[in-house]
């Protein structure tokens, strides 16, 4: 990398340098300048430091320079960034590069060579003072005749006392494994201390409970049939279904698939809506030995032919007013179509007893179909010790039993229905159906509640936020019998939990997280207050025999704080993708580390931390992580900060090309009155709230937000912002005058994509982030450091700024 310079401020260009080290923070960024005046300091084992001096005496190199490599390979296991800049002497920085091979050795022989860096929020030093203003963490390593102190100095507004002691901690553990293995991948060096792994690993993994997995689903149906034939299960309009009623004609069915070759390992779809056929339905292919594939009625007909044959289905069930897309599958003629009003005489002819089918806990009891990268729906194949190790799970620990009633909103494609149709009824409690023309009218949902004494709530968190809108909005409504609410499958709005409290005063509210590969739900965190401080509702813990590691590309545990991929373990993971084995082993891992010893994970995709309790946060996903011009970003913070605002009723933040072909941030917003906010207002908000990169350069207003049939917000259907909607340029004023003006005007032209730019036009207002500043900088050049275009952002303040350096380097 080139060094850069300024002596002339109208060169023809200049190299550009890299970014800042961002490392995670326990609080947001903000525009306020850091202010690194806490202290924690830690004494190295002398083993560190006696292995140190035999290294660098055989090695012939410079203490100073293995230090600063173990703090970049460091800031490298923290942030993921392969390459930063880190202050080393007042005024300077050295520019680290990290890559998948770079070893302890490299990187100390890199770190004496001292490439020039560019903006640093970090520094690093071995002898003497720096200058702490503008950086956010501050590493001194200070060695004696015998010993080797360490101590971080940090932004309290930024970072707990506990994480700059882990911090320390860390540096220690990884100087001492690197010095033990020079040529060794850094990425694979011992991070965690031992009480650290020990924690993270097994104490926040003692899930052992011991409930009534080890059974099927419809034996424990069966049960409650036999308890209580009489007692109401489901509940439809004037309609109620027994127990009893509902294992009758379940049996019944089972006879009949039996004679169309259902049994064991087979497979059944159910082309069927919210009703009693469907529990029936699926109850008799469990009882037949088979898993039941939901099929949406309202899927285009080939979507539903793949599936069909994606799941190898030996049989199909519907109804005829709901099998018109079902033509293609019948038509290959693999999978043999009950119908159930149609086929009724052929079905009632059967013995009512239950038929003699042996069934395993480790059987499949369901596929159920994702959406793939690919393209392709993914089946994933759950058993029956998983499920009802999940189910067994939130009934038991949250007493639901007889007298419990849920709304069943869910559709039977998601597997959150399964809670609903199934999870109930084995408790003992009663499903409560909405009719078929209002499953998605909010003022149904209050009606059934009120009428039904509903007690449960069961969905995504955007169907309780449609209840709570409409009981705030149509008049003050209470629902005095809820007690249980439980949400899943997406992000839950920080501000719901109050909101649902106001129209169910008793509500317990609980956040299930997890993914379909793991049984439904893999983590729980019940809100009992919610935090002005938080972006998101916490992940929580892992359920009853469930277990979570969140590591790092090289497989390694991450320690608290630092983000990195989600992963879950225990009973309830999936056999895998059915019939898809690549796939299978692409996601489903064998995995150890420390004392955790051959443990099969399911890898999500999910972006990930642990907090200091143990409670897991969400970060976002992989697969949907953001980065704007090479800098990472939390989406779900930016979102929490848009919806802290009294006029946004939602929003949703996401990455579209700018005008120079790079990545902004659009935030869309739906807004309680459209006439009583404008965006730009709504942006300046953020830029008090958080650092320039992560405020959108672009705001959309919608009506609404686009959601998929699951009540999931479907990120793909939102809308390209178009030119009606880019952000407005400043008011035309003065051209810019004077060299450094001219200078700085053409550098933002250049950079921003924009063609005019007037002496008074703000950097940000424009478009800029923090990586367009870092560009800028360094086509600026030095001595142009990071915090000064942020003190000032207007151009005719930065050039004066600028005047006063260059005149005072001259003097």
């Amino acid at each position: 990398m080139n060094r850069t310079t300024s002596e002339d401020p109208n060169r023809d260009s200049v190299a550009e340098v890299p970014g800042p080290l961002l490392l995670p923070t326990d609080r947001p960024r903000s525009r306020t300048a850091p202010r690194p005046t806490a202290v924690e300091r830690l004494r190295l084992p002398d083993s560190c430091a006696h292995a140190l001096d035999s290294y660098v005496a055989r090695e012939g190199i410079e203490s100073d320079a293995v230090l600063l490599a173990c703090f970049t390979a460091l800031g490298h296991r923290y942030t993921g960034q392969s390459a930063f800049a880190v202050t080393t002497v007042p005024g300077s920085s050295v520019s680290a590069a990290v890559d998948a091979e770079a070893t302890l050795s490299t990187l100390s022989r890199a770190a004496r060579a001292g490439v020039r860096g560019g903006p640093s929020t970090v520094a690093f030093c071995t002898d003497g003072v720096l200058d702490h203003q503008g950086h956010e963490l501050v590493l001194y390593v200070h060695r004696d005749a015998t010993s080797l102190d360490a101590e971080v100095h940090y932004d309290e507004g930024l970072f707990d006392a506990s994480t700059a002691r882990y911090l320390l901690g860390h540096y220690a553990t990884l100087l001492a494994a690197g010095l033990a293995a020079p040529h060794q991948s850094i990425a694979t060096l011992a991070l965690l201390t031992p009480d650290e792994q020990r924690k993270i690993l097994l104490d926040w993994n003692a899930t052992a409970a011991d409930l009534a997995y080890d059974s099927c689903l419809h034996h424990r149906f069966e049960e409650r049939a036999a308890q209580s034939p009489d007692a109401v299960a489901l509940a439809h309009g004037t309609e109620r279904w027994t127990f009893g009623r509902i294992d009758t004609a379940a049996n019944q069915l089972t006879h009949h698939l039996r004679e169309l070759g259902v049994g064991p390992g087979a497979r059944v779809g159910l082309c069927l809506d919210r009703s009693s056929d469907l529990l029936v339905s699926l109850l008799a292919v469990l009882k037949a030995g088979a898993a039941y594939v939901p099929l949406d009625p309202g899927y285009p007909e080939q979507r539903l032919a793949t599936m069909v044959a994606g799941a190898g289905c030996v049989a199909m069930v519907s109804r005829s007013d709901l099998a018109g897309n079902l033509g293609a599958a019948a038509d290959a003629g693999h999978a043999p179509l009950v119908l159930l009003d149609r086929d009724a005489h052929l079905v009632d002819k059967h013995a009512p007893e239950r038929p003699d089918v042996d069934v395993t806990p480790d059987d499949l009891c369901y596929v159920i179909f994702t959406s793939g990268s690919t393209g392709h729906p993914k089946p994933i194949a759950l058993t029956h010790r998983g499920v009802l190790n999940n189910l067994a799970d939130l009934n038991s620990r949250y007493g639901v039993g007889p007298g419990d009633s849920v709304l069943a909103l869910s559709s039977p494609s998601f597997d959150m229905s399964v809670y609903e149709l199934v999870g109930m009824t084995l408790a003992g409690g009663t499903v409560v159906l909405p009719d078929r023309e209002r499953t998605k009218d909010p003022a149904h949902w209050a009606e059934l509640l009120t009428a039904h004494g509903v007690t449960v709530w069961n969905s995504a968190p955007a169907l309780l936020d449609l209840l709570a809108t409409h009981a705030e909005q149509d008049r003050p409504t209470v629902f005095p019998a809820l007690r249980l609410a439980m949400l899943g499958g997406d992000w839950i709005p920080v501000t719901l939990p109050d909101r649902v409290r106001r129209i169910a005063p008793d509500l317990r509210f609980v956040a299930l997280g997890g993914a379909t590969e793991s049984s439904i739900h893999s983590t729980l965190y019940e809100v009992t207050r919610t935090d002005p401080a938080w972006t998101s509702i916490p992940y929580g813990r892992p359920m009853a025999n469930q277990r979570t590691y969140v590591l790092d590309p090289a497989g390694q545990p991450v320690p608290v704080g630092v983000p990195g991929d989600l992963h879950l373990a225990g009973i309830g993971l999936a056999q895998g993708y059915l019939n898809q084995p690549e796939r299978t082993a692409e996601r489903f891992l064998d995995w150890s580390h420390g004392p955790v010893r051959s443990e099969r994970v399911y890898r999500t995709g999910d972006l990930a931390r642990y907090r200091h309790d143990g409670q897991i946060e969400l970060l976002g996903r992989m697969d949907f992580q953001v980065k704007v011009n090479g800098l990472r970003i939390e989406l779900g913070e930016v979102e929490a900060r848009l919806r802290e605002h009294p006029e946004v009723k939602d929003a949703v933040v996401a990455a579209q090309p700018d005008a120079v072909g790079d990545r902004q941030l659009v935030g869309y917003v739906v807004l309680r009155d459209p006439a009583a906010l404008d965006t730009a207002e709504l942006r300046d908000r953020l830029g008090e709230l958080l650092p320039a990169y992560m405020v959108p350069a672009t705001m959309v207003v919608l009506s609404a937000l686009p959601l998929s049939a699951n009540g999931k917000l479907d990120r793909k259907a939102l809308p390209a912002p178009d030119e009606a909607t880019a952000p407005a340029a400043p008011d035309s004023g003065d051209a810019p005058r004077g060299p450094w003006e001219l200078r700085i005007a053409e550098v933002w032209q250049e950079t921003l994509g924009v063609d005019d730019v007037s002496r008074d036009a703000d950097f940000f207002a424009l478009g800029g982030d923090s990586m367009k500043a870092v560009r800028s900088i360094g086509k600026i050049g030095a001595p142009l450091k990071w915090a000064d275009l942020y003190r000032h952002p207007v151009l005719k303040d930065l050039a004066a700024h600028m005047e006063r350096l260059t005149s005072q380097a001259a003097r």
